[in-house]
Formats: C-alpha cells, sequence, structure tokens
C-alpha cells in the first residue's frame, strides 16, 4: 500500500489500515509505504522493487494514482503485477469506470482478484513526459482544478465552487488541435482529453469514453456566454452537455493541442505544466482491480 495521508480530509492513513486489517483477515500481507510531504507517493511508487509483491495499492484520490502510475512506470516500460485503489481522495473520479464507488467496493474487489487492461494515455510538455488514466483538461476545466484545490476540505463539492468561481474570469483562447492528422482549429473554452468519463467526483466529462478501447475521447467547448455555461453546468452530471451544439466531441490516438496563450493543464486532477503537448494512447498499459 502506497499510502497518501492526507487524502480523505486527512484521514488517508487511518483509512489505509482499516482497509489493511481487512485484507489481512482474507490471508493478504500488506507493507505499508506512506508520504511525508507532496510527490513523495510517486518517488515511493518509483523506489518500490515489485520482487515478491503481487499487486501495488494506492491510497488517496485521482491525484495519488497518477503519482503511484508514473512511479512504477518510470524505470519499466511494462508492470507485471495489478495495480489497486482504496478510493479516498477529493474526487475519485477514474475509479468510478471500474464499477467502484466506495472503499468497502475497492476491497471486495481487491479480494476477488478480478483485473481488467486500462488503456493510459501519455502526454509531454514543458515539465516532462507522464501517464494519465483520467484526463488531461486545459483552459476552463484546468483553471477550475486550481481554484478547487483552496477548497479541498469540502470533498467533491471543491469542484462545484471552482467552477462557480471560474465563470466569473471566463476566457476563451484560440486553439490548433492536430487528431491523428487532421488539423481543427477553433477558439475554445476548454479542451478535455479524457480516457474515462468522470472529472471532478460526479460530473460525466466524456459520457461515450471507456477506459479498454485504446481511443481518448476529446470534449470541446467553444466560446460561449457565462449564461450559457451556467445552463450547461447541471448537465455534466448526465453527460447530456455533449449534446448541446456547443460542444463537440471528437475521438482518437495521437492529440497535439497548440494555444494562443499558454494554458495550465490538469492531468487526473493534479496542477501542473502547460500548452502546448502531445498526447498519445497506450492501449491496455496497466492492469487494475475491478
Amino acid at each position: 500500500m502506497i499510502v497518501n495521508p492526507n487524502a480523505g480530509k486527512k484521514q488517508g492513513r487511518s483509512l489505509a489500515s482499516e482497509a489493511a486489517e481487512a485484507l489481512k483477515k482474507e490471508g493478504i500481507e500488506i507493507e505499508f509505504l506512506v508520504s511525508e510531504k507532496k510527490g513523495d507517493t510517486r518517488v515511493l511508487a518509483e523506489n518500490l522493487s515489485i520482487e515478491g509483491v503481487d499487486a501495488v495499492l494506492a491510497v488517496g484520490g485521482d491525484g495519488t494514482l497518477f503519482e503511484v502510475i508514473n512511479g512504477l512506470l518510470s524505470k519499466r516500460d511494462s508492470l507485471p503485477i495489478p495495480i489497486g485503489q482504496i478510493p479516498v481522495g477529493t474526487g475519485n473520479s477514474f475509479i468510478k469506470d471500474l464499477g467502484i464507488e466506495s472503499v468497502d467496493d475497492a476491497l471486495q474487489h481487491i479480494k476477488a482478484g478480478k483485473t481488467k487492461d486500462i488503456d493510459l494515455g501519455e502526454f509531454t510538455c514543458s515539465e516532462g513526459r507522464y501517464f494519465f488514466a483520467n484526463l488531461l483538461g486545459s483552459g476552463f476545466v484546468s483553471n477550475v482544478a486550481y481554484r478547487a484545490k483552496r477548497y479541498k476540505i469540502l470533498g467533491a463539492f471543491a469542484y462545484i465552487l471552482g467552477v462557480l468561481e471560474e465563470i466569473i474570469f471566463l476566457k476563451s483562447s484560440a486553439v490548433e488541435i492536430e487528431l491523428d492528422g487532421k488539423l481543427i482549429k477553433r477558439d475554445a473554452l476548454f479542451t478535455e482529453i479524457c480516457n474515462s468519463k468522470y472529472t471532478g467526483g460526479d460530473m460525466m466529462m466524456a459520457p461515450d469514453a471507456e477506459i479498454n478501447d485504446g481511443l481518448l475521447d476529446i470534449i470541446l467547448l467553444n466560446k460561449v456566454s457565462r449564461r450559457k455555461v451556467l445552463s450547461l453546468f447541471p448537465a455534466i452530471f448526465k453527460g447530456k452537455h455533449v449534446e448541446d451544439e456547443v460542444i463537440e466531441c471528437f475521438k482518437g490516438k495521437k492529440i497535439s493541442v497548440k494555444s494562443d496563450r499558454p494554458l495550465m493543464l490538469t492531468p487526473d486532477g493534479e496542477t501542473f505544466g502547460t500548452t502546448p503537448i502531445d498526447v498519445q494512447i497506450h492501449p491496455g498499459k496497466i492492469r487494475m482491480y475491478c
């Protein structure tokens, strides 16, 4: 178990202990690795020897899973063992695509041992090269993630506050998207590259996305008024926003995004890097408990 103690409103360590006790009752031996500062979960995963290990469990949210995956794959091309997640983070968006809604769900699936091959996205930006399991956002959606960090104690509701706050400062950008060789030019509020359906907890950003179809879903919101964004907001919780004419949806394997000004990025809920970016899909890159 690689544990983010600050996850779950700083209950990560205690929740990890409870999960470990439940697994030990099933005869599963657990070794704890607890991060001490931001970025430590990646370092712990990067330095982990997986010899004699049957699985790695990330205890935290989407950001913790992001760091664990990138740490595990930093020195190896593939991972011969499955990854599990004990979802105790702010949004826990990605894990919903695996049919897991709670810590108890996760434990039951880990005990059962059922896994699924999962695609990973890979992107390069000025900060380096990274994998993502959930999504990679820029523009409005990324700005929301930055704002939501201030309200993290409120859980998934932090993202709702972030949306409402960002609407006040609404600003579009000229973007050029090259998708599998096709050039798309737009004046857009956001470009979201999704591997899975959800973002910000229960917001169904990409309702048609599948985590094992070998494709990335691109959701693009063209320039609209604040009033229009507000009217679209409730629809995102059921994925109905994509039915509006101001939203465009694409699927592809290789994507690059350039913008008229650097746009902040949010890979899997983390906040770093800016456009331009190059993105590609890696089908079945890892196995996860589901």
